[in-house]
């Protein structure tokens, strides 16, 4: 088992690092050419790895806390129980942003690829998947709430928010025009959102402390929040943006459509 987390992280790390680069080519790519859809299928593919890796890293530490981070070392139970404590805590926080990733993913890439047909997001392994994103929100919550942890509030209601709209978006009666071009973008920012959070708890805490010393420790907690706040803005911002620009092409489009009608 221990082989297998390790395994796990190294991908995990790899992968995840080639993630935050990728994660903005589709985003500087004008929308619906060759490289943005090239681009964006990869950056799927790479979430997918991404947050099956976490999950299995993240599953692992909850299950066997002290075999995964402290193996063949004698420690007395008391030790054992504080070193589970923290793994767990970590763990949980982990695989929540793994089901956040890989919920965000699914969500806009099964989007894009059936935009006015949501069948595919009605199935029952994808609705399955949007209610885990809402529970673990909610045991996140309390475990934030028990620990006083703002990192792990901060990105619960995230986790509701997202998982709540994804339902609400898969079983609305109708649609707005080219809802599901803003439900697509949304889905891969909070996909992106995931990323660089982790890599500034997990990956990048160690890079940053190196290079900063004590003023990244002192800075820390803005930086984990930051990716989620900004992400968050980016994405009411920009859905606003494109839902008033395409109420305005529909409502010009069937403007004309009428005027040649009764002309």
């Amino acid at each position: 088992m221990l082989a297998i987390h390790q395994f796990a992280l190294y991908l995990h790390i790899a992968i995840g690092s080639c993630a935050l680069i990728v994660f903005w080519i589709p985003v500087f790519t004008r929308k619906g050419n060759l490289n943005h859809k090239r681009f964006g299928r990869l950056f799927a593919y790479v979430m997918y790895i991404v947050s099956f890796s976490g999950i299995i890293m993240s599953s692992s530490d909850l299950l066997f806390p002290v075999a995964m981070h402290a193996p063949g070392l004698d420690l007395t139970s008391a030790e054992a129980s504080s070193v589970a404590i923290e793994v767990r805590g970590f763990a949980l926080f982990l695989l929540s942003l793994s089901i956040l990733v890989l919920n965000s993913t699914r969500q806009g890439w099964l989007t894009i690829l059936n935009r006015d047909d949501r069948s595919a997001l009605r199935k029952p392994l994808h609705i399955a998947l949007n209610c885990s994103l809402i529970i673990i929100g909610l045991v996140l919550f309390v475990s934030g709430l028990r620990s006083g942890s703002i990192l792990f509030m901060v990105f619960s209601v995230l986790q509701l928010v997202t998982g709540v709209n994804c339902l609400r978006y898969n079983f609305k009666e109708k649609l707005k025009p080219k809802e599901w071009w803003i439900q697509h973008l949304g889905g891969f920012i909070a996909s992106g959102i995931g990323a660089y959070t982790a890599f500034f708890v997990f990956g990048g805490r160690s890079v940053m402390n190196s290079i900063f010393g004590d003023v990244y420790s002192d800075i820390s907690i803005f930086l984990w929040v930051a990716p989620g706040v900004i992400g968050g803005i980016a994405i009411a911002l920009t859905s606003r943006h494109y839902q008033n620009r395409f109420a305005g092409e529909w409502a010009i489009k069937h403007a004309t459509v009428r005027s040649e009608m009764f002309s």
